[in-house]
């Protein structure tokens, strides 16, 4: 049985959805250690499994369809995209921090106690912003112009 080849741009749509998952886990977790409320934390917890359905449901479909080889023009903008996507994280790590220090004023707490998982969440964070602005950057730089289309 042959697979049937997902275009390049295919490709980079479909990584967008498992990224942004991995942002609004980051998000709800952000909230729940924010918040502390109750009814947050039985949402998160409803919810942790349909997640991971999701992902592997997501997972088993892509695995049915086979990945168009690239060739250099894509190579080429896969590395442009790369290079903002890159930026992006440097920018989303600065601007958590930033957020943290305010945080951290406004509750008057000279420090915060960080754990192991929340590194590993801000890491899956910075994962998600990295696959995200990649992907969409090569979407946009792979586009074809009015121009080109009209003709």
């Amino acid at each position: 049985m042959k697979k049937r080849v997902v275009s390049q741009k295919a490709q980079a749509a479909f990584e967008i959805v498992p990224a942004a998952v991995l942002i609004m886990l980051f998000i709800c977790k952000i909230l729940e250690n924010i918040n502390h409320t109750e009814t947050l934390h039985n949402i998160l917890n409803a919810m942790s499994p349909l997640i991971i359905v999701l992902i592997v449901i997501l997972f088993i479909w892509s695995s049915r369809y086979g990945k168009q080889p690239s060739d250099e023009l894509s190579r080429e903008l896969m590395l442009k995209a790369t290079a903002v996507a890159v930026k992006a994280v440097l920018f989303a790590a600065v601007a958590v921090g930033f957020f943290m220090h305010l945080h951290g004023n406004y509750r008057h707490d000279e420090y915060y106690s960080i754990t192991g998982g929340d590194v590993c969440m801000f890491a899956v964070f910075l994962c998600g912003i990295f696959l995200i602005v990649k992907n969409i950057a090569f979407l946009w730089l792979d586009r074809t112009p009015k121009a080109e289309e009209e003709e």
